[in-house]
């Protein structure tokens, strides 16, 4: 079964000539609700020019979503606009990341036992400890080209033997978006290994097994954004809880979020390339986090699941008042 979703996340910038000096340290939520912002610091001189010239490009507004990702280079900086940033003075527009999200099953062993859909992808952007440490887990991720999509698609096609289907969702720049893969857990005891290699066992209560994704531009980088992912266990029963707030204390029932912290990845990911997401051989251990996330059982077959992420940057002129 092969899903695709399509997921906006916007971001307002306003940029003035005579602000503009160096950036660095792009915002990122955590994940679990905490969006971690460096506050007044002004985008670096050459974003001003790229982001004009990705503005001339998208007068006409974002285009259509399509089934894969098609060649594009990002936004660039022409020489004519790096000379005429001048005319640029007080321009706002608002950067826009639209995330195309498949999300297909296949029978155990087609992509944990298999390098054929590996052979696609670059599993260097994760660094060789993280990378080793959410392999003895189960879990496997790599970033593939645009170029290469369509061979891909053709590998996805002959897994699944269906057509892509496709929805729309919305999310905010750093707030998290919980992506459920197995719904209606019972009690379940889940064995973690560490970057040291030990391991440790704990019980999760009934509930529900995310990975909760959060998106941001790398804002040194326009034609990159930042991919933050998390599993996590949301238990089905809520508590109640008093929470301060600036009008004093508010009493919210929420569920209990379990998060595998030692488990979260970021990367950076270009322009129209793709973030794939699945099992590897160690997700068989039943009480592995790749089983527990990435593989279930309907009607008596084991099924496993593969996650693909698209982002699509691009950026729309804001209207602004009249002085």
């Amino acid at each position: 079964m092969l899903w695709l979703i399509d997921i906006r996340v916007a971001k307002v910038t306003s940029v003035r000539r005579s602000s503009l000096k160096s950036r660095s340290n792009p915002p990122v939520a955590d994940c679990v609700g905490n969006t971690k912002v460096n506050k007044g610091e002004p985008i670096r001189r050459y974003v001003l020019a790229s982001l004009a010239a990705l503005l001339l490009a998208t007068a006409t507004g974002c285009p259509e979503t399509t089934e894969a990702p098609t060649a594009d280079k990002g936004p660039q900086i022409p020489g004519d606009l790096r000379r005429k940033r001048g005319n640029n003075k007080d321009r706002r527009f608002i950067l826009l990341v639209r995330l195309r999200m498949a999300t297909i099953e296949v029978p155990l062993g087609t992509v944990s036992g298999s390098e054929e859909l590996w052979s696609y992808l670059d599993e260097e952007p994760i660094r060789a400890l993280r990378s080793a440490t959410l392999g003895r887990n189960g879990i496997r991720i790599g970033i593939g080209r645009s170029d290469t999509w369509d061979d891909l698609a053709k590998v996805l096609k002959k897994m699944t033997g269906r057509e892509v289907k496709h929805s729309t969702l919305g999310a905010l720049p750093g707030d998290p978006l919980a992506v459920v893969l197995k719904v209606n857990q019972p009690a379940q005891t889940i064995f973690v290994s560490y970057e040291d290699r030990t391991l440790s066992g704990a019980d999760y209560p009934p509930g529900e097994n995310l990975l909760t994704f959060s998106f941001s531009l790398d804002e040194d980088d326009p034609s990159r954004a930042i991919i933050t992912g998390v599993p996590q266990v949301r238990s089905n029963k809520r508590k109640t809880r008093y929470v301060r707030s600036s009008g004093g204390f508010r009493i919210l029932n929420r569920p209990t979020i379990h998060t595998f912290r030692q488990l979260a990845f970021q990367l950076s990911v270009p322009n129209r390339n793709f973030l794939v997401i699945g099992p590897n051989a160690e997700s068989r251990r039943e009480t592995s986090v790749g089983h527990r996330f990435l593989v279930r059982r309907k009607k008596g077959v084991e099924y496993e699941t593969v996650l693909i992420l698209i982002p699509e940057i691009f950026a729309a002129p804001l209207k602004t008042k009249a002085p």
